[in-house]
């Protein structure tokens, strides 16, 4: 959500409220409300498809099986979306990603549905066509229903209908100004009631806390006291310790928590996944390589899109491999030797597009109007079309459909000790195509400000990787290699 949307809408509850309207709906009843919903739609949904489909066969209806079903199933969905932390209200008001999470979610439900179908043995009394059509309506029903759900969640909020904890907040001008009342609803269920500001410390008092510091902290308890009041906040820079301490120890006259948000330096590294470190929590600020389960999803991924392209694209191989051979001498086939995963050597296919079959400790990237690139090369490059026999690589398992492209070794070599970070783009297999060229970064790099650049590009993709990721850039590419050309 931007700032300004979030200021609109905290204005827009500040006149419900001064208007009458009183909030009816407290935060933390927002994920039983969602849970409930889910449990309802599903059950519900499978009773429904069973009994249209008794009437239209003329059979007699038997409510046991279908809310046998709607209930594995719903048991299936609920206790995965609560495993992701999907019920949180700041989770639920994403609708795109609640919405894709939604049909991965369902998928999982319907195969526990089908394996316990299968373990139990009850398939020959279980009616395959009503459970087909109930797992399939379920992606187009628990999908709008989330989208409602959502849709309905902002407008409560942005309306004054959701009650969070009455909440004061106490901290620095600075760190106050970047707190929104809107974040604190959405994300943490709170209610800010009223805000204290501390004077900014300029380094030459002799204590810690300034006159108006004291009195704004005894203004803050005062009114804690006065009102109903159930938290206190605070947003101060967790650098200065000392201050932050004598602030903690002014605040516990009254038996209320509180809590630090964190500050600017600490917010960015917050953006990245908190993780299991023994007994304590750990902020994970590189990516470990792939889980099995994450391998597995992008492998088939890749075996599913390169097996398509192989069937589909024979009879362009043969035309394209025809004109090579026609155009000009040498192997219709180029292959060098670049760096995979782990860093380990494996050999790519590509359409020679070349006079030249460089793969040595010095290569020369193609420029514009390079005199090496042949006729039959130049429209092969600028379509990327000679980059399609690079689908081997992946059914080989020595490349992906996406990821950071693979230099030549030569290249590699060299970027790695001028570029901080190039050796991270090991951490998975190179791709035909990447986040790095879907953004316009494709072609030659002849500036080491654009290789820079591009490295960027492909160490926020191993860090944020996601099946969803790798779709989006694969509808991408088709767009990009249309919209511009390579050389």
């Amino acid at each position: 959500m931007s700032l300004s949307t979030d200021n609109m809408r905290v204005e827009r509850a500040s006149e419900a409220h001064r208007s009458g309207v009183t909030p009816t709906l407290d935060y933390a009843s927002m994920p039983p409300l969602f849970v409930v919903a889910d449990v309802v739609l599903i059950l519900g949904l499978s009773i429904l498809v069973d009994f249209l489909f008794s009437a239209q066969l003329s059979s007699g209806f038997e409510v046991t099986q279908p809310v046998g079903i709607g209930i594995l199933a719903a048991v299936a969905f609920v206790l995965t979306t609560i495993s992701r932390g999907l019920y949180k209200p700041w989770r639920m008001v994403r609708v795109v990603e609640e919405v894709r999470a939604t049909m991965v979610n369902w998928t999982f439900a319907i195969l526990v549905v089908a394996t316990v179908i299968f373990c139990l043995k009850v398939a020959g009394s279980t009616s395959r066509v009503s459970t087909g059509a109930f797992a399939v309506l379920g992606f187009f029903a628990l999908p709008a229903a989330r989208w409602a759900m959502a849709v309905w969640l902002r407008r409560a909020i942005a309306s004054g209908a959701v009650k969070g904890r009455a909440t004061i907040l106490v901290g620095d001008a600075g760190e106050l100004a970047k707190v929104v009342p809107a974040h604190m609803l959405v994300r943490l269920g709170l209610n800010e009631v009223r805000r204290f500001s501390l004077s900014t410390p300029d380094g030459s008092a002799k204590e810690l806390l300034s006159a108006s510091d004291k009195d704004a902290l005894k203004a803050a308890l005062q009114f804690a006291r006065q009102h109903r009041v159930e938290e206190i906040v605070l947003a101060m820079p967790w650098s200065d310790v000392d201050r932050l301490d004598a602030v903690r120890a002014r605040l516990r006259s009254v038996p209320l928590p509180v809590k630090l948000l964190p500050d600017e330096i600490i917010s960015e590294l917050l953006d990245a996944p908190r993780v299991d470190f023994g007994s304590s929590i750990a902020i994970e600020v590189q990516r470990a390589p792939l889980s099995r389960f994450e391998l597995a999803q992008k492998r088939l991924l890749d075996i599913a899109v390169a097996s398509c392209a192989v069937l589909l694209l024979l009879p362009l191989f043969a035309i394209i491999a025809t004109a090579i051979k026609l155009d000009s001498r040498g192997p219709v086939i180029f292959r060098q030797r670049r760096n995979g995963f782990g860093g380990r050597e494996f050999t790519i296919y590509k359409f020679r597009s070349m006079t030249v079959m460089e793969d040595g400790t010095k290569v020369v990237q193609a420029q514009r109007n390079d005199k090496r690139v042949t006729r039959v090369g130049r429209f092969l490059r600028a379509s990327s079309l000679d980059e399609l026999p690079q689908v081997l690589n992946v059914l080989f398992g020595q490349m992906s459909i996406v990821g950071p492209r693979p230099h030549a070794i030569a290249h590699d070599d060299e970027y790695s000790k001028l570029i901080s970070g190039y050796a991270f783009r090991h951490h998975v297999k190179p791709g035909i195509t990447g986040w790095a060229q879907v953004q316009g970064f494709r072609g030659e790099t002849a500036e080491l400000e654009q290789m820079e650049r591009r490295i960027e590009m492909d160490l926020w993709y191993i860090n944020n990787w996601s099946v969803w990721i790798d779709i989006k850039i694969i509808m991408k590419t088709f767009l990009e290699v249309l919209r511009k050309e390579a050389y």
